[in-house]
């Protein structure tokens, strides 16, 4: 199955909630084409991006989103309207990184891949599911997460293209980790409103460069970046600054892939996840 039909499953698997505004077009009416794209009044589209194995039999399912709005952010906290479920009995989401924030849609790669992934044990089987509700503008949509065949990722190389996910590591003597199911810093980095805070990482990939992209995962105010995606010398370390407007808890995601094309064919990039503390 090709990936155009992943995201087109996901289409299927949503539904509008009530009357939209007048600069949405309802997605009963749509056809997938740039021309759903709007300044603003869509909804955020998530999407089932497929899974992988892991070497102790469990799975890691990937999530990814899809904002239809080309200036238009959206926070949408956990709760309501924005949640996961799943009928495999005893499987614990609470530690789940569920995005709340929505940046506007990137206009080089706009699907945004596998912003957070949820580690599943060896016996979900193809009968299971994981669904993620995100209500946006007006518009419920859902879409489950599942392990079945032609949904498998390369993870963390593709054999066929020949590619690998970047390797990266958060402190000088840490651990490094390449994939979709990320690394995350151990800390949680304590800030003030609007005072500066700076990330980095190492990085390290067999091209030359690598691209990196900064945002802001989750967490209630705005977050600026001074340096939010850029190619990078790979065998280096690369930072970005940031603030943030509003008091409350922050996690800020960054990916890294050799080259933003290569996001179209699902292999291969790795997320890392800064968690802050914001207080006033």
């Amino acid at each position: 199955m090709s990936r155009g039909l992943i995201i087109s499953a996901a289409f299927f698997s949503l539904f509008p909630s009530m009357q939209a505004l007048a600069q949405q077009i309802e997605l009963s009416n749509q056809i997938w084409s740039a021309e759903v794209i709007r300044a603003k009044g869509q909804p955020v589209i998530p999407l089932f991006d497929g899974w992988f194995p892991n070497e102790d039999g469990s799975s890691t399912i990937c999530f990814g989103f899809f904002n239809m709005n080309s200036e238009e952010a959206l926070n949408i906290p956990a709760g309501e309207e924005n949640y996961l479920d799943t009928d495999y009995p005893g499987l614990d989401l609470s530690g789940v990184m569920l995005p709340t924030h929505f940046d506007p849609l990137p206009p080089r790669y706009r699907h945004v891949f596998c912003a957070f992934s949820i580690n599943v044990p060896a016996d979900f089987d193809s009968d299971n599911r994981i669904t993620w509700h995100l209500n946006s503008n007006r518009q419920e949509l859902e879409v489950p997460g599942k392990v079945i065949a032609p949904y498998v990722l390369d993870e963390p190389s593709s054999n066929g293209r020949g590619d690998i996910a970047p390797l990266v590591r958060l402190e000088d003597s840490g651990q490094a980790i390449r994939g979709r199911a990320g690394i995350q810093y151990p800390q949680v980095i304590q800030a003030k409103v609007n005072e500066s805070i700076a990330l980095s990482a190492h990085i390290e990939h067999g091209d030359i460069e690598v691209w990196v992209g900064w945002s802001h995962h989750s967490g209630p105010g705005s977050v600026q970046f001074t340096n939010k995606e850029y190619m990078t010398e790979s065998g280096s370390s690369t930072s970005t600054e940031l603030q943030i407007s509003e008091a409350g808890e922050y996690v800020i995601r960054m990916q890294t892939i050799d080259d933003i094309a290569a996001f179209e064919f699902y292999c291969c990039h790795t997320n890392a996840y800064f968690s802050i503390q914001v207080v006033d």
